[in-house]
């Protein structure tokens, strides 16, 4: 059983980043993305943080970032840069969770982004002068194309790791064509942004709640593997055809008819009734 939990560990830690940040000469400015500036945090919520720093300190965050943020949260016990970025995730000996992204003053103007929340402001006009939430993740119900034409490829895909005897790659495949599936579910609301990858239930429905729940789970066997994808693509199918005919998109027609005959003649399973 979980204890209940509260966001004060994550309040104390951004009260750290004001602190840290009015120390340290170099970050000129520093502010809450995700979802403690959108106000949908809660008890297990990670905390985003994105500073703007001089341009000739850039290369220094580059390279010791984790040392800030080991000031902001305390000694770490992981610390991950991400690609592309200067900065990473960081998780300390308690398991706080930060996020810590430097961008260099030439390069980025934090005026620009959407959901910004002031933590520190060097000068007073390099961020908004007040938080400004962005605007509700649901809109117009739309057609996600290019992740159903993806859920009905991993779905042939099955003739592959089925023949192949892969049962556990084929095991992998439920999750594809669930994750199909709920991008449709999501498309059905006009969710077009999410809160992060471990947060779901605020944007779909009761009832697409209840059918995902109710899901059977499969053992790492053909037969219960073929049962769950097989309750998972003819929901698939459904719900994508009805969202089409509402949207005004096309449907991939021929796609869905090739894959089903495809599954039909190699492994002798009607994955659409």
């Amino acid at each position: 059983m979980l204890r209940d939990l509260s966001t004060e560990p994550q309040w104390n830690l951004i009260e750290r980043v004001r602190a840290v940040a009015t120390d340290d000469d170099r970050i000129l400015a520093a502010w809450l993305a995700g979802s403690f500036a959108t106000g949908e945090a809660d008890a297990y919520s990670d905390v985003d943080v994105h500073c703007l720093v001089s341009d000739d300190s850039a290369e220094w965050f580059r390279d010791n970032w984790p040392e800030t943020a080991a000031a902001i949260a305390g000694p770490l016990v992981l610390a991950t840069g991400l690609p592309g970025l200067i900065g990473g995730y960081a998780v300390t000996k308690d398991w706080q969770h930060l996020d810590l992204i430097m961008h260099p003053r030439g390069l980025a103007d934090p005026l620009l982004t959407a959901g910004v929340m002031p933590l520190y402001d060097s000068t007073g006009n390099l961020l908004p002068a007040e938080h400004v939430a962005p605007e509700p993740p649901t809109g117009e119900p739309f057609f996600p194309e290019a992740a159903v034409k993806v859920c009905l490829y991993f779905l042939g895909n099955l003739v592959v790791t089925f023949g192949r005897k892969e049962l556990t790659v084929a095991h992998s495949g439920i999750n594809a064509i669930r994750d199909g599936l709920v991008q449709v579910m999501l498309a059905e609301r006009g969710v077009r942004r999410r809160g992060g990858n471990k947060r779901l239930n605020p944007y779909l429905s009761g009832e697409q709640r209840l059918f995902l729940e109710s899901i059977p789970a499969a053992d790492v066997s053909v037969d219960g593997i073929t049962a769950t994808i097989r309750v998972l693509s003819r929901e698939f199918i459904r719900r994508g055809r009805a969202l089409a005919d509402r949207t005004g998109a096309a449907w991939p027609q021929e796609l869905e008819d090739a894959t089903i005959a495809h599954l039909q003649r190699h492994l002798g399973v009607d994955y659409r009734s």
